[in-house]
């Protein structure tokens, strides 16, 4: 990865440094949820992700309809990539609860990802232990 991807990157998530979770938030200022943050930090790379898919995004979405997510980034039309082959800038997706994919963020670098917490708003976590487990794909949305 160059440096000047790294640099971007890094001012991109420095924006998200203080913002709160909310749910179906798209705003720094109000407040992001995963998808917004998704939403917001691939706008930062002149990307346009979908704020939702035609439907308001209800708390409990996945008991209603689990494989929602998974149909939403699908159709986005981006290349799938495995765990073995993630690169920075790549969308990677989890399950957390009900094995349902409900979670997503943005590899940066090597095994670390960017995500939005419920609890702490921006998380750096590593992609081992806990989060690979619960990984289930990701798509490449930028080249890097």
């Amino acid at each position: 990865m160059s440096e000047d991807l790294k640099i971007k990157i890094k001012q991109v998530l420095n924006k998200f440094r203080r913002v709160r979770f909310v749910h179906n938030g798209r705003s720094l200022k109000e407040g992001v949820d995963c998808l917004g943050f998704l939403i917001l930090f691939y706008k930062e790379f002149g990307i346009d992700i979908p704020s939702d898919d035609g439907k308001y995004i209800e708390k409990d979405w996945y008991l209603n309809n689990p494989e929602r997510y998974i149909k939403a980034i699908r159709k986005l039309g981006y290349k799938e990539v495995g765990i073995d082959d993630l690169k920075p800038l790549d969308l990677a997706y989890f399950v957390v609860n009900h094995d349902v994919i409900t979670h997503s963020g943005v590899i940066i670098d090597n095994n670390l990802f960017a995500h939005m917490s419920p609890k702490s708003g921006l998380l750096i976590s590593k992609l081992e232990r806990h989060w690979k487990k619960r990984f289930r794909g990701a798509v490449r949305i930028i080249e890097s």
